[in-house]
């Protein structure tokens, strides 16, 4: 094995780990964004404060999600930079509702983005060059 293939190789590894973590960070920020319940101006006592509690609990999270996909991602590549919009732009949503009719737009751009960063690794374990981010035109608006 060449000391080139071993790079590429280490750099793969790299890709991997980073990889992960977006996906791992993505899929819980989208849980929470897509399973948290509007406020309920009818509860009272103990049920509210719970409610209060796990509010609280959810922005807490998604604040840190929020700011780990905000360094994971690279506003310069396009695929990158669509998936943070969207993200954003949920994130920005006032209801459940909103938010869901939204997911499927959020769905695509974390896939378009997993799947170019996947064939890039794929291209470098194979000693090949790396392909520049692709325009955004699967449908992925900015």
């Amino acid at each position: 094995m060449t000391a080139r293939t071993v790079g590429f190789r280490e750099l793969a590894k790299v890709r991997l780990d980073w990889l992960k973590a977006l996906r791992d960070n993505l899929s819980e920020y989208h849980s929470i964004l897509m399973t948290s319940e509007d406020p309920d101006p009818d509860l009272e006592g103990e049920a509210a404060k719970e409610a209060r509690e796990k509010d609280e609990a959810d922005d807490r999270r998604l604040s840190y999600l929020g700011t780990q996909l905000d360094l994971l991602l690279n506003q310069k590549k396009p695929l990158q930079k669509a998936l943070w919009g969207i993200s954003d732009e949920i994130l920005a949503l006032d209801t459940k509702e909103e938010r869901q009719a939204r997911d499927q737009a959020l769905v695509e751009a974390a896939r378009a983005v997993l799947d170019f960063e996947w064939q890039k690794i794929k291209r470098e374990m194979r000693g090949e060059t790396s392909q520049v981010h692709p325009a955004v035109d699967r449908g992925i608006r900015l």
